[in-house]
């Protein structure tokens, strides 16, 4: 397989030639709704790079990670591994790994892995890697990435299970460790006391379930990225871990804050930025997402809908409209 940026490189030439083919026929719902978020969130932020670019190099780098997913042993260690010793000192007294779908994201255990094996997990149990159903038996099928989690002491843990909560209570209280996507917004039932929180120009509603956990037990949360470089390196970073206090708005704030200032770095390597609008409660606009008001000036259109025709986006506004029916 040839090098990340030599990949990256490619994909991006890739999307652009596809882009500038499907503008007149229509782009997938996913890319549009990506490109919807990308401009809401951070035009009102003015950053250096325009929305349509930070796309683009989003869409290349999912197809890059794509293809790091078929050959999991084509990446084995980090170029570079930022605070190991706050991942080590979580291990050893017991805590949460939190983390969001952000960077080389099935990565994640070649650190955590070496450490676990080194004897930095006192507590004689399994690590657990919490994900949605749908995702644990994707994952499970996977054999090379499922042989990497047998290596490092890792099981997948379903986080849409009934006992989800006491389970992971009673993990942390017996001195045990897992991994936890924070914005994988999946649990056991509907969450009836989501927290709002502020994003970057929006303000959003999370899952508030992980947080009460770990404010009632007391264990450390360590919060931890997968990202890049300036010049294209891999990096890992562990944050020092913290101890959640009983007030949930605040501390699920405090796990937030140094994502937000990662997303404002480097945009293009969240994953979930097509789904985003599904969490947000409103953006600093205000506007409605999608109406049926006079278009003013349409730059990119959806493949059409079944039943529902095709949407505009304009991409200086971030509004939508329903241009056919």
């Amino acid at each position: 397989m040839m090098n990340f940026r030599s990949l990256y490189d490619m994909y991006r030439e890739q999307v652009r030639d596809e882009l500038h083919k499907e503008r007149q026929d229509g782009i997938h719902l996913g890319s549009f709704y990506a490109l919807m978020n990308i401009i809401k969130e951070m035009a009102p932020l003015k950053p250096k790079q325009s929305a349509e670019s930070i796309w683009m190099d989003y869409l290349a780098f999912l197809r890059t990670i794509n293809e790091h997913k078929k050959s999991p042993y084509s990446f084995m260690e980090w170029d570079e591994v930022e605070g190991r010793e706050h991942l080590q000192a979580t291990l050893r007294e017991g805590g949460a790994l939190l983390t969001w779908h952000y960077g080389f994201v099935r990565h994640n255990m070649i650190t955590i892995g070496q450490e676990i094996r080194a004897g930095h997990m006192s507590a004689k149990l399994p690590f657990y890697l919490i994900a949605e159903q749908e995702t644990v038996e994707q994952e499970k099928k996977l054999s090379g990435w499922e042989a990497i989690r047998k290596y490092a002491g890792a099981e997948l843990l379903n986080a849409e299970d009934e006992m989800i909560g006491i389970r992971l209570y009673s993990h942390l209280r017996k001195g045990g460790s897992f991994s936890l996507f924070v914005d994988g917004q999946t649990g056991f039932n509907t969450d009836n006391h989501a927290v709002e929180l502020p994003f970057l120009s929006s303000k959003i509603r999370t899952r508030s379930g992980i947080f009460r956990i770990l404010a009632k037990t007391q264990k450390p949360v360590c919060v931890y990225f997968m990202t890049l470089t300036e010049d294209f390196r891999s990096k890992i970073v562990f944050l020092p871990p913290v101890v959640l206090d009983q007030d949930i708005q605040a501390s699920a704030d405090r796990i937030y804050e140094p994502f937000r200032e990662q997303l404002l770095s480097q945009p293009a390597l969240w994953r979930f930025w097509d789904r985003h609008h599904q969490q947000v409660i409103h953006w600093r606009d205000d506007e409605t997402s999608i109406t049926d008001e006079a278009v003013s000036r349409v730059d990119w259109i959806s493949k059409p809908l079944d039943g529902f025709g095709q949407l505009g986006l304009n991409t200086d506004s971030g509004a939508i409209y329903n241009i056919s029916s």
